[in-house]
């Protein structure tokens, strides 16, 4: 009897043990299949998305979709609508989710529209250096519109995110993270007007050819990375620079900086790197000031470091620090033991020679050149004034 009762218990245990290691498996696939009918149910663009489509209500996209999107150069996601909202949900070392060369269209100046792409389970940043957003098209963030990266996600000394161009019209941007992370947001062509907000815990780093437009105060990191290459950052109101504090040449491979200030504004540190050229062109009346200069990561002796003033005025460009001076017409950083070319242009494009140096007030410093007149101007003044004399003689 013992025997019997013991055959028919391990018969039960056997048969729960089976149904443990189906059960999961049967759930897995029951849930995969609410997956795919779900996503097929939803108000989510085709794969890939090559026409217009909009989206009109609050759709959540679950990590365990695996879902990615390529959007053609033809296509555009519009995300608008009283009830628009995407929570685009991902994890471990899913990347590039968002890939493609069209275009996003994110509320309306009326109607609202959101897209919220939050990570979880980050894997280890030694072993993924994949990014989670490659975007090659445009992303226009309009008054009532919004988007926002957060969550935990993948820490690294390095680029995480691709925006070619954002334009932000109005509306708002935000870069999030759950815990302390050392990644860049990457945005090549930026545009921010009309009261817009583009806040980031992430430093920000341009790309090779980029133009950033501020036409207002909305940015906010800290720290604007610039790669090599060339890139163009327009100040086109007051004080657009405020939560921005850190200017940094992030490569020593030749990077060509231009500055056009339209209106009143300040660098609060300006890091230089070898092979940096920063040009800059301050409208009549604004005054550009940069508090300091400083070597990447408090390196010595920066070499092919040049600053080029367009339309030179001593008055429009100052320094807060004291310390700089003029040796041999460059300008001389002492706590980074670097020399610094300095050229100068008229408003006609004329180039300007002559003697530097630096004059502080006690408050601000600003380099002066002492113009040296061409041989030709020269010449014609004494041309000049030899023949004033001789019609003074022969009034005589």
């Amino acid at each position: 009897l013992y025997h019997f009762i013991s055959r028919i218990i391990m018969k039960i245990i056997n048969k729960a043990y089976s149904l443990a290691l189906i059960a999961p498996l049967a759930a897995a696939a029951f849930f995969s299949g609410i997956a795919r009918v779900c996503a097929q149910e939803t108000q989510l663009p085709p794969r890939p998305l090559n026409e217009e489509y909009t989206t009109t209500t609050n759709e959540t996209i679950p990590a365990n979709w695996w879902w990615t999107l390529e959007i053609g150069s033809a296509g555009v996601w519009n995300i608008v609508g009283d009830m628009a909202q995407v929570n685009w949900e991902y994890e471990s070392s899913h990347n590039n989710i968002l890939t493609g060369a069209g275009t996003i269209n994110l509320g309306s100046d009326t109607q609202s529209g959101a897209l919220y792409i939050m990570g979880s389970n980050p894997p280890n940043p030694d072993s993924h250096w994949n990014m989670i957003v490659n975007f090659n098209g445009a992303i226009n963030v309009n008054k009532m519109g919004s988007l926002s990266f957060g969550g935990s996600y993948i820490s690294r000394w390095g680029r995480l995110e691709f925006i070619d161009t954002l334009n932000i019209n109005g509306g708002m941007v935000s870069v999030m993270s759950e815990t302390e992370n050392h990644s860049y947001f990457c945005v090549k062509n930026l545009s921010i007007r009309d009261g817009g907000t583009f806040d980031s815990v992430l430093d920000l780093q341009t790309d090779k050819g980029g133009v950033w437009d501020l036409h207002s105060q909305g940015v906010s990191s800290r720290k604007l990375r610039v790669t090599s290459g060339d890139f163009t950052l327009n100040l086109r109101s007051e004080n657009v620079l405020n939560n921005l504090p850190n200017i940094s040449v992030d490569e020593n491979t030749g990077t060509n900086i231009k500055l056009n200030v339209s209106a009143d504004n300040t660098i609060g540190t300006f890091e230089l790197n070898d092979k940096a050229v920063i040009g800059i062109e301050v409208a009549d009346g604004a005054v550009l000031k940069i508090e300091k200069l400083a070597a990447k990561n408090s390196a010595q002796k920066r070499t092919g470091v040049e600053f080029i003033f367009y339309d030179y005025s001593a008055d429009a460009v100052l320094f807060g620090d004291s310390d700089l001076w003029v040796e041999d017409s460059k300008l001389y950083i002492p706590s980074a033991d670097t020399y610094v070319t300095l050229t100068a242009y008229d408003g006609e494009g004329s180039l300007l020679q002559g003697e530097w140096f630096y004059d502080w007030n006690g408050e601000a410093g600003k380099l002066v050149l002492n113009v040296v007149p061409e041989p030709a101007a020269v010449a014609a003044a004494l041309g000049a004034l030899a023949l004033a004399f001789a019609l003074r003689r022969r009034i005589k």
